[in-house]
């Protein structure tokens, strides 16, 4: 029985009736906070399948995918056109001109540190981005600005020329079908849910 089922008597007294009036009041409470929940967990849930929907995980000022490998003719132009004016206006922001050369865009390294950057950075600023979220880019941006300078030494390219870098040490051809013998070597010395020993230890 709740108190909407509760029935006064005639001529009750008052004590009665304010306790009648308490439970009324509380009965109607405790509906109002069921409701207030149940309203919650739709939100939450509506909330969590827009976030969830597509495989976007990104801001939609960032071309995604950004994995250069797997793009397309398509997709590669317009990471292209977003990447060379986010790196235009970092560089003048951010007077990188001695750390990032002029021709990055022909050192695949540089592209791809600069493509992560630039995600970032979108990311940061994104309108959902929490507060400290620039700040936290700024944090990053500044370890990334020391491998930016070992890239520029490692190009030699100065003063707008580009020069090729010509690897002075090359891995051999058939690396990966050695690697692949190491590999099964250590597999083959697997037990289900027990480790074998290191892969070194495989070709021993």
């Amino acid at each position: 029985m709740d108190a909407s089922d509760f029935q006064l008597p005639e001529d009750p007294p008052p004590d009665m009736v304010a306790v009648a009036q308490l439970a009324a009041s509380m009965a109607r409470l405790t509906q109002a906070v069921d409701t207030l929940h149940q309203q919650h967990l739709a939100l939450a849930d509506t909330v969590a399948r827009g976030q969830n929907a597509g495989p976007r995980k990104a801001p939609p000022s960032i071309p995604w995918p950004l994995r250069w490998a797997d793009l397309d003719r398509d997709a590669a132009a317009q990471v292209w056109a977003w990447l060379i004016d986010w790196v235009g206006w970092a560089v003048d922001r951010y007077q990188l001109a001695e750390e990032i050369p002029a021709c990055w865009y022909q050192h695949p390294p540089l592209i791809e540190e600069l493509t992560g950057l630039a995600a970032a950075w979108h990311t940061a600023y994104d309108d959902t981005a929490p507060a400290d979220g620039p700040l936290l880019w700024h944090e990053r941006f500044a370890r990334a600005r020391l491998r930016l300078r070992d890239w520029d030494d490692y190009t030699r390219c100065r003063n707008g020329t580009h020069t090729d870098r010509h690897l002075d040490l090359t891995w051999p051809e058939e690396w990966r079908e050695a690697a692949v013998l190491v590999a099964d070597a250590d597999l083959d010395d697997r037990t289900a849910g027990e480790p074998a020993g290191s892969p070194q230890e495989a070709t021993s």
